[in-house]
């Protein structure tokens, strides 16, 4: 497998029973406006969201680099801190109504200079348990969080979140 290519399938976007970031949108300025679907994290708590993935056939036992495009709903200066994290759901193991703890991967990044503008910071995962052990042919839940309570989380008002995709590095 080529280092880059996409080796993850989101199968499901889930908003958590609790803290869950808020499904809304965002209109563009064309004429008809676009309808952008974004995912408002607050400024004032930590939220999340939550992707049920398939790893691919493809993967080829790599790290992974997840890309978290984003846009500031007012601000234009100030740093949102991102996080994610891995839960296999391997075969006739993982237990979906046991807990689980999150491993989180974290990533500070600075808003864009204008309030519809969309930032691309990456999240990266070494292969084995940085990314739960993930294995091709597999399910997982991708859980994505604002850490608003973090100190380095300075931005004001939402953080939007636009989409997700993985890539074998």
């Amino acid at each position: 497998m080529a280092s880059g290519q996409s080796v993850v399938q989101v199968l499901d976007v889930q908003i958590p029973a609790a803290n869950g970031a808020a499904l809304t949108a965002r209109a563009g300025g064309s004429t008809p406006a676009e309808r952008l679907i974004i995912y408002a994290f607050d400024a004032a708590a930590i939220e999340y969201i939550d992707f049920k993935c398939l790893l691919l056939p493809n993967y080829g036992g790599g790290g992974l680099t997840m890309s978290l495009p984003w846009i500031a709903a007012t601000a234009t200066s100030g740093v949102c801190r991102w996080g994610a994290a891995v839960r296999r759901l391997d075969d006739d193991v993982e237990d979906i109504d046991a807990a689980h703890t999150y491993d989180y991967n974290d990533v500070d990044d600075t808003a864009a200079s204008a309030s519809g503008e969309l930032s691309y910071p990456t999240v990266t995962f070494t292969n084995g348990a940085d990314m739960d052990s993930w294995s091709a042919g597999e399910m997982a839940i991708v859980r994505v969080r604002r850490n608003a309570s973090h100190a380095n989380d300075t931005m004001a008002g939402d953080a939007q979140l636009v989409g997700f995709w993985v890539n074998e590095t």
